[in-house]
């Protein structure tokens, strides 16, 4: 996550003219580290998904004649990379 606006907001006074707060900060960061944690829980569906799609395709790559361990794995990754 880029924390360079962070840094930026937190340097520039509020629209009174005052400074930011340490409770601006403080909501500043929890909006932040809120947004880092829902990106972090995408992050780990969209692993999962790739898990269950795995688990699920590469039985069907072992009915394949003549595919070696080697390329069954080659052939996994491959379908992981581009599902479409």
């Amino acid at each position: 996550m880029d924390v360079s606006t962070t840094q930026s907001q937190l340097l520039k006074p509020n629209q009174d003219g005052s400074t930011f707060s340490i409770t601006d900060a403080a909501m500043l960061l929890v909006e932040n580290i809120r947004a880092i944690g829902l990106e972090l829980s995408r992050s780990i569906a969209s692993e999962k998904v790739l898990q269950e799609s795995a688990q699920k395709s590469y039985p069907a790559l072992c009915e394949v004649e003549g595919l070696t361990e080697d390329k069954r794995y080659h052939a996994l990754r491959k379908i992981l990379d581009h599902q479409m």
